[in-house]
């Protein structure tokens, strides 16, 4: 109770207060809000395409959230559906501080636990109404279950074996992993038993996880939606979530995000920050305790999934969080132990590794305490005054923490780090990103839109702006159109229309607007910084003239 209650000073700050994000987060919000408006739980839809990219369950938890919540499809609020991610955070904090528990000792898994709720990666994933922090949950739910039977298998004297509810537990969080988010949980998981099967040299062990009618029992709690909507889709749905967002991922680099091997290892300093630090600092200690089943089984966990993504071509850094909470278990434990330090017994490369670790760790913490006096002035906004104090605590904190750390205080240290990440955190999404207006052009556009609205269902046709943001906050019938459409959409409903347009398409609309003899006027325009695409755009919203 003591770890959830501190852990919500992480995830909290922002949740409420954060617009809908780009362009993940407000697709799967708004194919919800649609699913939620048509009442089909099978085929899902953004607009009029068809959403087969991932499976349903997401979906059913986040209307499940509106409706334990009292939300309404009418008038969504991004929080609801972000819902099932807080609550996934939660469970995934827990179920991690258990592991630690089972692997070293309580106060090792509390620490895990907070290691984990202080990551910027995961704190970025729990704000956001996605699968990522779901699938999580449901994998270390998984982890948990093989952990019992790894260890009664390790330990058979101070463990008693694990009975059928764990395997329940296993299977169970494998079938709802696979309905959130297809054969992901399979990777981490299967990966994991398989290395530690290996490493053994035995994998009779598995076999207390009933795994024949384990799979069984997946296969139900998964298959009855898989079998409707590959009727309902004519088998689209394994078309587009199997072969183009599937394999066209593991093939090739996929929408541009592709990366060069070391991507995931590059991007562990910002992803885990400060806590990349004693884990890094520690890396070498452990590798020389590989033969205790404890380490064994993070390394089993760890090392060859991410080699694996290392190697797939296609790079995301949220790709890699069922890993984080390995390492956060890894970090606890080096800093428990005192093994994060960097000493002059060491050979001269790893002192060198150490070193690089620690400038990373630091100028990452500079840039993070900074970004509040730095982020404002490239967006042409004014500084909050608190920005101030909180970059000076932030960046001694994080000094103080990680110096500290290196010279083998990792106890005193770690107080110092939590602290930076906690005031970093409450800074960032607390104060900073939702008051920075500009990052939100949706927001400005939909409050503009309610401000001048005579009727009660304002409609919008957008030419050149065409986030899925601006359909969550506007509604299902928002069109993205080309600007002779935009102009078109004026002709009728005075008050009840508007098209916004981009710099880029105002020539258009306007020659449009005077072939079409419809009149237009101009309610505002807004210069606003599109973060999906990097950069400024200048929206202009029009209504009918007179």
């Amino acid at each position: 109770m003591l770890l959830a209650v501190v852990a919500l000073l992480w995830l909290l700050p922002g949740f409420f207060s954060l617009p809908p994000i780009d362009r993940d987060e407000s697709r799967f919000a708004q194919s919800t809000r649609q699913m939620m408006q048509s009442g089909d739980l099978i085929d899902i839809h953004f607009q009029d395409v068809p959403r087969y990219k991932k499976p349903v369950g997401i979906y059913w938890l986040q209307a499940a959230a509106n409706w334990v919540t009292g939300g309404s499809s009418d008038e969504p609020s991004i929080w609801r559906f972000r819902l099932p991610s807080l609550a996934a955070a939660l469970a995934a904090i827990l179920l991690t501080a258990w592991m630690g528990r089972l692997l070293f000792s309580p106060p090792v898994g509390f620490l895990a636990g907070l290691v984990l709720a202080a990551a910027p990666l995961f704190g970025i994933e729990i704000r956001q109404a996605t699968t990522d922090a779901v699938l999580l949950a449901l994998v270390l739910a998984a982890m948990v279950a093989l952990l019992r039977v790894y260890l009664a298998e390790m330990r058979p004297a101070g463990s008693s074996p694990p009975g059928l509810g764990n395997a329940l537990m296993f299977w169970i969080a494998i079938g709802a992993g696979i309905l959130v988010k297809g054969p992901m949980i399979l990777f981490f998981v299967g990966l994991t038993a398989l290395a530690l099967a290996l490493l053994e040299n035995r994998g009779r062990w598995l076999l207390r996880l009933y795994s024949l009618p384990g799979a069984l029992l997946a296969a139900l709690l998964a298959a009855p939606w898989f079998f409707a909507i590959m009727a309902k889709s004519g088998g689209a749905f394994v078309q587009q979530s199997i072969k183009h967002d599937f394999f066209d991922k593991i093939l090739g680099a996929q929408e541009g995000h592709a990366g060069l091997p070391g991507y995931y290892a590059a991007t562990l300093f910002l992803g885990l920050w400060p806590f990349a630090l004693p884990v890094g600092l520690a890396m070498f200690r452990l590798a020389r305790r590989r033969g205790e089943p404890e380490i064994r089984f993070c390394i089993a966990w760890l090392i060859p999934a991410w080699l694996i993504l290392e190697m797939i071509p296609t790079k995301l850094p949220h790709y890699a969080l069922p890993l984080y909470s390995g390492l956060a278990l890894l970090t606890a434990y080096s800093i428990s132990q005192n093994l994060s330090s960097i000493s002059s017994s060491m050979p001269i490369w790893q002192r060198s590794l150490g070193y690089l670790n620690l400038g990373a760790t630091i100028f990452i913490g500079l840039v993070i305490a900074g970004i509040g006096l730095w982020l404002p002035r490239f967006l042409g906004q004014p500084i909050d005054p608190l920005a101030w104090p909180y970059a000076f605590v932030i960046a001694a904190a994080m000094l103080i923490g990680s110096l500290m750390t290196a010279r083998g205080r990792a106890l005193q240290g770690v107080v110092c780090l939590l602290v930076a990440s906690q005031l970093a955190t409450l800074s960032v999404y607390g104060r900073l990103l939702p008051n920075l207006d500009v990052l939100w052009p949706s927001r400005i556009v939909a409050e503009a839109i309610r401000a001048y609205a005579t009727c009660p269902a304002p409609r919008l046709a957008s030419a050149g702006f065409n986030e899925p943001s601006l359909v969550f906050m506007l509604g299902t019938e928002t069109q993205m159109t080309d600007p002779g459409q935009a102009a078109a959409s004026l002709a009728d409903h005075a008050g009840c229309r508007f098209a916004l347009v981009t710099e880029e398409a105002r020539a258009a609309f306007d020659a449009a607007s005077a072939k079409a003899a419809v009149s237009t006027e101009i309610l505002a325009q807004f210069d606003a910084f599109n973060y999906s695409k990097g950069d400024w755009q200048r929206l202009t919203l029009y209504a009918p003239g007179p």
